[in-house]
């Protein structure tokens, strides 16, 4: 099998194990029906993957550097002028509110908590879009640094998160809107006093 065709294999296996993760749930996707699914057969499923788990943590790598690239480009924008940082936060926020993965989203969560391997995969991408937010934080208040810096990295990911997993609580605004008034809050905050909370 060459080089080629096996990274085909397994982009073809991700992309059906993500559509089959989110429909059914990580435990309840059969390898025959991924198998099926893929057009790919069980035994060269399992030459690319170990299990189901190894699956998992190609998701996130592959979700990883896409937000890096895309947090990369924001940040370039932003840096050199062709875009705010409240229309930067605004993109980010719109892309989160309509990524349409909620359900995969928390398939990946609960795993993460019963495999250490996928725990840390989670941990790693965290770390890496932090930074990225660290810089767009930078960006709009350099006086921010320290602890200030570090709770606000925390608060954005917590913010982040909630937008991206929004859809069971009934939202009263469209993903446009509340992306719009998202970015506006998070400039806000931002720019406001920091002072350290007693």
């Amino acid at each position: 099998m060459t080089k080629r065709m096996a990274d085909g294999g397994r982009a073809q296996v991700v992309a059906t194990a993500r559509k089959l993760f989110q429909e059914r749930g990580f435990h309840q996707t059969a390898m025959a029906e991924l198998s099926e699914r893929a057009g790919i057969s069980v035994g060269q499923i399992y030459r690319l993957f170990a299990n189901k788990s190894e699956m998992i943590a190609a998701i996130i790598e592959d979700d990883t550097e896409a937000q890096i690239a895309s947090m990369a480009e924001i940040r370039s924008a932003v840096a050199e002028g062709r875009m705010s940082a409240q229309e930067g936060f605004r993109t980010i926020a719109f892309d989160t509110l309509t990524a349409g993965e909620e359900a995969l989203t928390f398939e990946i969560l609960a795993e993460g908590f019963r495999n250490p391997a996928i725990g840390e995969g989670i941990g790693v991408f965290c770390d890496r879009y932090r930074a990225k937010l660290r810089d767009l934080i930078v960006s709009t208040n350099a006086n921010i640094t320290g602890d200030r810096l570090a709770a606000a990295e925390e608060m954005l990911l917590a913010i982040l998160f909630g937008l991206g997993n929004r859809s069971l609580s009934k939202p009263q605004l469209s993903a446009e809107d509340t992306a719009n008034y998202a970015a506006a809050m998070i400039v806000g905050m931002l720019t406001a006093s920091c002072a350290k909370a007693d």
